[in-house]
Formats: C-alpha cells, structure tokens, sequence
C-alpha cells in the first residue's frame, strides 16, 4: 500500500465514525471523493506490481507508464475536491468542541496524504497537467 493510499484511507475512517456524517451532503461527498482516491491508488499499486518491468518491451513500459501518470493525478484531484468538500463543511457548519479532535483527524490525514501522493507521485501530475489538451 502506498503511504498516500494509506493517509486517505484513514482520513476515510475518521470520516465515517465522524457524528454528522450519515445526515450532510457535503461530507458524504468528501466521503465519496476519498474513496475515489484510495480506489484510484490501489488501482495503481496493481498495475505496477502486474507488471514484469525487465521482460517487457518499451511500448509497454510507456503505455503503462501514461496510464499510471493519469491515475496518479486522478487521485490528487480526488483529494483536493475532498478536501474542498471538508472546507465548505467547515465554513457552513463549523465544529463542536466535542467533535475537534476528529475533525483534525480528518483533515490532518488528508493533508499528509496529498502531502505524500506529491512525494511520490509529484512528476507523474505535473506531466498529466502539462499534457492537457485544450
């Protein structure tokens, strides 16, 4: 698993055992966006260790590569739009004392995950976001 696979995943955690959770849109929706990068990044660990990476020809070693480029930065704008989820939560309801603690879980989780998806994947986004066509 990788280490930002990881920090969604229990941003995701914390999420769910969070109280309001079951009853606000917006977090339901944060929910689904973490969800969606955790997917996305696993999705991407399987592809990689799929691959027989001395045996294979170039072709497929840069049709994986690609492939794993646009996933990675899938993933990370998964956990912007969580994280902009979270935001407007947070500015519309704002948090009880009681529910502070979890609410840092969340977002510290979250923040060191898109912390360690740029470590490792921080040049497989930046070529996905440079190849945009417009």
């Amino acid at each position: 698993m990788y280490p930002a696979a990881a920090g969604v995943g229990s941003s995701l955690q914390y999420l769910r055992k969070f109280p309001e959770y079951q009853n606000n849109q917006l977090l339901i929706l944060a929910g689904l966006e973490m969800t969606i990068a955790y997917e996305l990044l696993e999705a991407r660990r399987r592809i990689w260790c799929s691959i027989f990476w001395k045996r294979s020809n170039s072709a497929t070693k840069f049709a994986i590569n690609k492939k794993m480029e646009g996933i990675a930065f899938d993933a990370g704008t998964s956990i912007i739009n969580a994280g902009k989820l979270l935001n407007q939560y947070y500015d519309r309801y704002g948090i009880d004392e009681l529910d502070r603690e979890d609410w840092s879980q969340i977002i510290m989780s979250l923040v060191c995950a898109d912390r360690w998806l740029k470590e490792q994947f921080g040049d497989d986004c930046a070529v996905k976001q440079l190849t945009i066509d417009l």
